[in-house]
């Protein structure tokens, strides 16, 4: 039995960071039900993105503006112990199927509400995306240096907010549990971006802020950062203690920096660390940056190859420890795709399904919840829910 099995998730999500919510949920054994308008949701062109962030769900689709819909939306709901939406505040009131009304047709539901600046506050009706949350929080800056702020490629706080909205559904049905009472969860992309940033958000009488942001966008200093091997790519070196830093040196023939006074200390190290990247580096050309960091792992000091997007599915170790699996997907055949990150020895999860396709499980669903053949067609013929064509 898998950790959320028995779990029904009304998923009222799009994009990103709200759909990876539920997408945890579905890995760990919930049956997720994705509920999209007519047009499906806005994620639907990425379509990479979308079947990873998406599958193990079954799909509906329905016409939540049309008044005479919201008696199906609501059975769906009173099916379900869970409710999931990352919409701008006071959209899901308009469709309703704000928490108020939802916990008046199911009492005990968990209601996950990830937004992007939260429910209230002055901001709280601004459009947020992970961009702008990078630049908002410090994110850009700290990584590239105050004068030119840098983007992170990879959306740090969509993929960190679903995590938290994951555990805080796992927390509220632990209380749930206990309790029989159900709440409101909230997270939000704002609080994510301090949360992963925690180590910087602190602030205290006398305390002085060091801006980590640096225009050398290698590292943070000689010995923990990006260097170059012969054939122009990249490998990283961290050199944690004074051991990795002395078997740096030996490694490439450099025994006299370890006694010399620029170098001999971590502080030294620090003062002198442009001269000590120079000579590092020239150092490091007489090999292939795959080779650098082979060498420097064997000899116990940590180093990694800066590896293209998508190298890690032939990693050795990512093979033998099942971080990637294949399903298989209507459209796209054999997929390999990333396996359930938290690994249970008495209860693992799957990949239940691939993601669904616009409106594919209409049917299906609401019979589960009650209605008769008749009646859904007749639904259809209103165009209040939608099936796929296949």
């Amino acid at each position: 039995m898998m950790p959320f099995e028995n779990i029904r998730v009304a998923d009222f999500t799009t994009m990103l960071a709200g759909p990876n919510i539920t997408r945890i949920l579905a890995d760990l054994g919930a049956d997720v039900i994705k509920v999209e308008t007519p047009e499906g949701d806005t994620w639907r062109p990425s379509y990479g993105s979308f079947i990873a962030c998406n599958r193990g769900k079954r799909g509906i689709a329905m016409d939540l503006t049309k008044p005479e819909a919201r008696p199906i939306v609501h059975k769906l709901i009173s099916s379900c112990q869970v409710l999931v939406e990352n919409s701008r505040p006071g959209i899901m009131k308009k469709l309703g199927i704000e928490y108020e009304t939802v916990k008046q047709i199911r009492p005990d539901i968990i209601y996950i509400s990830s937004t992007a600046f939260g429910t209230k506050g002055p901001d709280s009706q601004r459009p947020g995306y992970d961009p702008i949350f990078q630049s908002l929080s410090g994110q850009m800056a700290g990584q590239g240096g105050i004068d030119a702020p840098i983007y992170h490629k990879i959306s740090l706080n969509d993929e960190f907010t679903p995590l938290i909205g994951a555990f805080g559904c796992a927390c509220a049905l632990f209380n749930k549990m206990r309790t029989g009472q159900g709440q409101m969860v909230e997270t939000s992309l704002l609080s994510t971006a301090a949360f992963v940033q925690s180590g910087r958000f602190i602030k205290y009488k006398g305390m002085k802020r060091r801006q980590t942001g640096k225009p050398d966008k290698l590292g943070i200093s000689a010995t923990n950062r990006l260097y170059q091997g012969v054939n122009g790519e990249w490998f990283y070196l961290y050199c944690v203690n004074e051991e990795h830093f002395q078997t740096v040196c030996r490694l490439l023939g450099l025994e006299k920096l370890i006694t010399d006074t620029r170098f001999a200390t971590e502080g030294a190290r620090k003062r002198h660390e442009k001269q000590l990247s120079v000579i590092l580096q020239d150092a490091f050309m007489n090999a292939p940056a795959n080779i650098q960091a082979f060498l420097l792992i064997l000899a116990g000091v940590p180093a990694a190859y800066a590896q293209k997007s998508g190298q890690l599915f032939e990693d050795a170790h990512c093979k033998e420890t099942g971080v990637f699996t294949t399903i298989q997907d209507p459209d796209y055949g054999e997929v390999l795709i990333q396996d359930v990150t938290t690994k249970f020895s008495k209860t693992p999860g799957k990949i239940q399904r691939p993601c669904p396709m616009h409106g594919q499980h209409t049917t299906e669903v609401l019979l589960e919840i009650g209605y008769s053949t008749e009646q859904i067609e007749e639904f259809k013929a209103k165009k209040l829910v939608m099936q796929s064509a296949r």
